[in-house]
């Protein structure tokens, strides 16, 4: 049996390609009958638009590690389906990008945009991709729900270190430093930037004070609530928040998210 933890540098025990199944798949089954629904959290689209965005990306990274690639202009562009054929295409979609993901190791060399260039790397970032897009879909239906909790901790860890290293243009400095304390699985971060605005991070062992200083802030949620707050679904407002909210508020807004 497959040590995923191991091989994929997953902060916590979880199924990846597992994970990336269901919960496209609870978004394809959320999707039926709302593909005209507005998304609140993703501005201008419908629930249509979303399902599309999600089998596009995964159509993608599919290809992308199917041929090995290293140059992302070799993919082929998707083409929009029907709209009656959105959600059949997405779930069969889903499994044809599980099953080539299965079958690469995870240290096997493809294209990416971060400094990780690898299998395992597609791997990581589309678990969180669906969770995330997952939670739209149900918002947007009026469903609340909540992300897996050992897959949306290993996504707060990941998007802190592959998504924040360096402030969107036009971003203010955050200003401070900010603990992130996931309150289900027990893992705590804390994150700042250096005077270039470049994000520094760290894991904090139980127990343990930030290495140079205490924080500014800490933000305590569920470490989906987390999640949700790096890539702007929660407000900084709507968590508890101890110390120098604006720098919390100030923290999510640095880095650009779809």
């Amino acid at each position: 049996m497959i040590d995923h933890r191991s091989a994929y540098g997953l902060v916590t025990d979880f199924d990846p390609f597992r994970r990336i199944e269901a919960d496209t798949l609870a978004l394809a089954d959320a999707a039926e009958g709302h593909l005209t629904a507005a998304v609140p959290s993703c501005p201008g689209w419908s629930v249509a638009d979303l399902v599309w965005h999600l089998l596009e990306v995964q159509h993608f990274w599919g290809e992308i590690v199917t041929g090995r690639v290293q140059d992302p202009a070799t993919v082929p562009e998707a083409v929009r389906p029907a709209e009656a054929r959105l959600i059949p295409e997405l779930r069969t979609g889903v499994a044809r990008l599980v099953t080539t993901l299965r079958g690469a190791e995870p240290a096997e060399p493809v294209y990416s945009w971060a400094a990780r260039r690898d299998a395992g790397f597609v791997v990581r970032h589309q678990v969180q991709e669906a969770a995330v897009h997952r939670w739209d879909a149900e918002h947007a239906i009026g469903r609340e729900s909540s992300l897996d909790a050992a897959a949306a901790t290993d996504a707060v860890e990941e998007f802190l270190e592959i998504s924040t290293p360096f402030r969107a243009d036009g971003a203010a400095a955050v200003g401070g430093r900010l603990e992130l304390v996931a309150v289900d699985t027990g893992i705590r971060w804390v994150a700042g930037e250096d005077g270039h605005g470049t994000a520094r991070w760290e894991r904090l062992a139980a127990g343990a004070h930030p290495a140079a200083q205490e924080a500014d802030a800490v933000l305590r949620a569920s470490a989906s609530d987390l999640l949700l707050y790096l890539y702007r679904r929660r407000s900084a407002g709507a968590l508890e928040v101890t110390g120098d909210v604006p720098v919390a508020e100030r923290f999510a807004l640095r880095t650009g998210t779809d």
